[in-house]
């Protein structure tokens, strides 16, 4: 084997696989339906946290909770969504979100990671600016939220 052909093959061997046409979502359930959400937007998952009432003029933003010395609003996505969560004591959702993380309560069903293939993600326009389409998950659809505009666009 000549020397150009060894470079050649050692380039070949080196060069970068494509990129495979995935995306990484948190699976989590509300009010007994399933949500999809973009982990880049998870902040974490955590107990329901105590919190309180206070008054606000963001639409279904009227409570904050305490996480260690934070205080973090709470978004109430069922309420806006017409949903009732369905269990006691809910979840923590923690989105992250450029003034500062929020909380969105769901139900205690363990969220679970999920890689979705890009073909499988179907976007969509509404009336809901969270709502971005859906993704197909072991042949069941699911609804794409984009939690990072919670507090942002009023519905």
């Amino acid at each position: 084997m000549s020397m150009r052909t060894s470079l050649m093959s050692k380039r070949q061997v080196y060069q970068k696989k494509p990129a495979l046409d995935k995306r990484f979502v948190m699976i989590f359930s509300m009010g007994g339906r399933s949500f999809a959400v973009p982990m880049e937007e998870v902040g974490g998952i955590i107990h329901w946290p105590d919190g309180m009432m206070v008054p606000s003029e963001t639409p279904f933003v009227n409570a904050v909770v305490w996480r260690e010395k934070d205080i973090i609003p709470v978004f109430n996505l069922a309420e806006m969504l017409e949903l009732t969560i369905e269990s006691d004591p809910p979840l923590c959702l923690l989105v992250k979100h450029e003034d500062g993380p929020l909380a969105v309560r769901i139900d205690s069903n363990v969220p679970m990671l999920q890689s979705v293939d890009h073909v499988s993600m179907q976007r969509s326009e509404g009336n809901n600016p969270f709502i971005t389409g859906t993704c197909s998950l072991d042949g069941q659809s699911v609804t794409l939220l984009e939690l990072s505009r919670l507090g942002k666009v009023l519905v």
